[in-house]
């Protein structure tokens, strides 16, 4: 007798579970502009929301936008906002369909300043002004494309930080 309630208290048990399923609220991911802020790691694929764990080794600003248009697709843990179609300023030229093709845009895609830093005079086989600027979403928006202070904040803060630099 006590093998027959326990075993239809198992069965009632996944039974419960099973409908509770259904009526629980799924995680959404919520559209949101291209200046949201979102974060990126030194070698993965994926963007992340703040707080994820996959960010435990490293974690880099950036927008939304700019994490897209790099190639980073939403992070299947953390489930961070996704690109709002309707705000969304990528073009053709400049997206890119995965993190190792961001070097590769065409010329014309770049300004000027941006081509400079790819023959920059302080370039050197540990850093290179073109990487370092393309790699770092957050400093494209905070130095710019000025080699000097790429390479400043790359000996004060980079190298320590781990960022990508070559």
């Amino acid at each position: 007798m006590k093998v027959l309630i326990k075993k239809g208290f198992v069965v009632l048990s996944v039974v419960a579970m099973f409908f509770s399923g259904l009526f629980i609220d799924k995680t959404v991911s919520l559209a949101a502009s291209g200046d949201t802020t979102v974060y990126i790691t030194k070698t993965g694929e994926c963007y992340h929301a703040d707080g994820c764990a996959s960010l435990r080794r490293s974690k880099i600003a950036t927008t939304l936008q700019n994490a897209v248009d790099k190639g980073f697709r939403a992070c299947s843990k953390c489930h961070p906002a996704l690109l709002d179609a309707s705000t969304s300023t990528s073009t053709t030229a400049a997206t890119t369909t995965t993190k190792a093709s961001v070097t590769t845009n065409s010329a014309a895609a770049l300004s000027p300043e941006i081509e400079a830093l790819k023959t920059y005079k302080g370039n050197t086989t540990e850093f290179n002004a073109y990487a370092y600027y393309m790699n770092n979403a957050d400093l494209q928006t905070a130095i710019g494309a000025n080699g000097d202070k790429l390479l400043e904040h790359y000996t004060s803060f980079g190298k320590a930080e781990g960022r990508v630099a070559k």
